[in-house]
């Protein structure tokens, strides 16, 4: 889970330096880069799915899968927290 946050920090300053060299709105670069791993997180999770199908999955899944599926969607939200994080100082303070 550490190295998910690490990540996101490695992921944010790629893209501030990114954004610095192109000479690109890093608002919007940042906001769109949330915007991905958020909804990652979510299709992978299953939550965008209805009850029946939700249902469904779950019955027919196995532990190892479930397991796999909620790691990743929780490893995909907490790299997403630092992209946010630079997105608000960037919004409020810049």
């Amino acid at each position: 889970m550490i190295k998910s946050i690490i990540g996101g920090f490695i992921l944010s300053f790629v893209l501030l330096l990114a954004c610095t060299i192109a000479n690109v709105n890093s608002e919007t670069v940042f906001f769109v880069a949330f915007i991905i791993l958020v909804g990652l997180a979510i299709i992978i999770s299953g939550a965008a799915v209805s009850g029946d199908r939700m249902r469904a999955n779950l019955a027919t899944e196995s532990k190892t899968d479930k397991k796999w599926r909620i790691t990743n969607s929780i490893n995909l939200m907490l790299a997403a927290t630092p992209v946010l994080g630079v997105f608000l100082l960037i919004h409020y303070f810049v």
